[in-house]
């Protein structure tokens, strides 16, 4: 186990998600970004939503790793997750709306609330994918790569 003051962790667990949200955002930057390998619109699409919502899902995996290795309570939602790391001011609490919009967007996708507006995913790849490897970076930062 990692320890930074009070902040207890596993490395190889920090590593491995915070590698997984770098990985999914690559991916969905080689699609957009560089049109490699040409791919229809409609898997373009399918491919950046099942991106999307493994990176979130990673981001969500670091913060209850967090919170059960320091016992920090229970999170009764993946947005509460995200809260406990600012109450152990691991994030700053400015990042909040960022990650609810995150937690919003993996809850129509997994749970087919509604279609996934494509202007929403080219919005959130245009304009929001930075905010995913800033969440893995912050989480690093407090964690690994501390000292």
């Amino acid at each position: 186990m990692g320890r930074f003051m009070s902040v207890q962790f596993s490395e190889d667990i920090i590593l491995a998600k915070a590698a997984a949200v770098r990985k999914c955002v690559r991916v969905i930057r080689k699609l957009w970004f560089e049109n490699d390998p040409v791919v229809p619109d409609w898997v373009r699409l399918d491919v950046t939503v099942l991106n999307l919502q493994r990176a979130v899902e990673a981001c969500v995996d670091l913060a209850n790793h967090l919170i059960a290795t320091n016992s920090w309570g229970l999170a009764g939602s993946a947005i509460e997750s995200i809260g406990m790391l600012v109450d152990n001011q691991l994030i700053p609490p400015s990042e909040i709306p960022v990650y609810r919009g995150m937690i919003g967007f993996r809850n129509i996708a997994v749970h087919n609330y509604r279609d996934v507006d494509q202007a929403i995913v080219t919005g959130i790849v245009h304009d929001h994918l930075g905010d995913l490897e800033r969440f893995a970076a912050l989480v690093l930062e407090a964690t690994v790569n501390r000292g």
